[in-house]
């Protein structure tokens, strides 16, 4: 099976949370368990289910963004110099 017809298969339709990895054989366990690993960090699942099992009140969101971007524009105007 080639590299492209496995990940065709890992598609699964209608569900934006699941991750499925092609593998038939015992000597594939290896491969599809680094193939689960990377996909999982990928596709971001992880951070959307803790995000989905904590309140964050909506302005500690916005701090935080805001804190974030200031963050990111110190680091940029350190780097242009």
């Amino acid at each position: 099976m080639s590299k492209k017809q496995k990940q065709h298969q890992a598609i699964v339709p209608g569900n934006t949370l699941a991750v499925k990895v092609a593998g038939t054989t015992r000597e594939d366990l290896g491969h599809a368990l680094k193939t689960f690993k990377r996909k999982m960090k990928s596709s971001g699942i992880l951070e959307k289910i803790k995000d989905i099992k904590t309140f964050t009140k909506p302005c500690i969101m916005r701090r935080d963004e805001l804190n974030n971007a200031k963050y990111i524009q110190k680091i940029r105007d350190m780097h242009r110099d």
